[in-house]
């Protein structure tokens, strides 16, 4: 009864102190991320790549630091907790079954394995009566292991392996969360088996391959070019943008928790005459809107697709400024949420919505004026 007790209160406790004084840290990863009033809320502010903010709660993909509520798909989280979180004593005996035995109990002949523990209920020269699942049954204690004085208890915060002190092999997959009593040393009682506690931590070498991904990628990119070539509004205007061949140097991948990546893809946009000509003399300005929208959507799907592991997507948009190198001009990021719930096939203006964007003003100069007299036939 006691044992149920503590259990109890173990629980009460663990909960005060997991609002209250255990926290996650998140770092954002991406160039810069929003902060809003509520999950999808206003935005209030925005916080910069590489800043660490603390973790307060948890709401779907959604985290709240003291400023806000911001998308967890664009940040790394880590967990800022010991592997058991210690909250009272136990005082008591306990044996430790090191072999096979054969008690008896009020039904009869009762097999207790080796590995259990259990609480001692009286103890009387070599013979002890412990309280099992069956309840109450006598053994010689030879064999055993009598474990008395006053235990650390408390709650398991990260996954773990339970281990055989004799063989090194797994016992049992303990979950976060779980009742753990601390015998001696790394000696842990868990649901009522002794072993060693192997906390399992996540994994940060996911396998993610990048040559693979460039050939789909660039796949969409001749899509987009041989469009852009085609369209009315390059002959209009005499000039179009091409976004040339990504290379391996054009796609970075970085590690987050629990083996997951975020990917990073450079696009450097160049411009040609109708005739096929790069112009390298000058800065362009205009990139044409709606279509790129549609680009940038399909690119972030089909990175997607390339890998379970992936958390978000941040297409970094390169022009050529004209004095012989590319410029960045913003940046177009979109979470592993939002792309489960469709957004990479909704229409551009809620893709745009939904991502993490922030974008030059002058990679638009001009572009509603042109489309406007490109619809209405001028």
């Amino acid at each position: 009864m006691r044992l149920i007790k503590n259990i109890a209160l173990a629980t009460i406790i663990f909960g005060l102190f997991n609002t209250t004084a255990v926290a996650d840290t998140a770092t954002v990863m991406i160039d810069s991320l929003s902060v809003r009033t509520k999950p999808e809320g206003e935005i209030v502010e925005t916080i910069d790549k590489n800043s660490r903010i603390p973790v307060f709660n948890y709401y779907k993909n959604w985290i709240r630091s003291q400023n806000g509520w911001t998308d967890s798909d664009f940040t790394k989280l880590e967990e800022n907790l010991p592997d058991v979180l210690f909250t009272e004593e136990i005082k008591g005996k306990f044996i430790l079954i090191n072999k096979e035995k054969n008690g008896l109990s009020r039904t009869g002949k009762t097999v207790l394995k080796a590995g259990k523990v259990y609480p001692v209920v009286t103890l009387k020269g070599d013979v002890a009566v412990v309280q099992t699942e069956k309840g109450p049954v006598s053994f010689s204690t030879d064999f055993t292991t009598l474990l008395s004085g006053q235990f650390p208890a408390g709650i398991l915060m990260k996954n773990a392996s339970l281990i055989s002190p004799e063989t090194g092999r797994e016992i049992a997959f303990i979950k976060k969360g779980t009742f753990c009593i601390k015998l001696k040393d790394n000696l842990f009682l868990v649901n009522g088996i002794a072993g060693n506690l192997v906390p399992i931590h996540s994994s940060q070498n996911s396998y993610f391959s990048i040559s693979t991904l460039l050939n789909k990628l660039n796949m969409v990119i001749d899509t987009f070019n041989s469009a852009r070539v085609s369209s009315a509004i390059t002959e209009r205007l005499g000039y179009f943008p091409k976004v040339l061949p990504l290379t391996e140097k054009d796609v970075r991948s970085v590690s987050l928790e629990n083996g997951k990546r975020g990917i990073f893809v450079d696009l450097r946009y160049l411009f040609y005459d109708l005739d096929g000509s790069e112009i390298k003399d000058r800065k362009t300005r205009l990139i044409l809107k709606k279509g790129n929208e549609v680009f940038w959507q399909k690119l972030a799907k089909e990175v997607f697709e390339s890998s379970s592991n992936i958390k978000f997507v941040q297409l970094n948009i390169l022009r050529f400024n004209g004095n012989g190198n590319f410029a960045k001009k913003g940046f177009v990021a979109v979470g592993v949420t939002d792309y489960r719930n469709g957004i990479c096939d909704a229409p551009p203006e809620q893709f745009m919505d939904r991502t993490e964007s922030e974008l030059s003003e002058d990679l638009w100069f001009f572009a509603n004026e042109v489309y406007e007299r490109v619809e209405n036939g001028n």
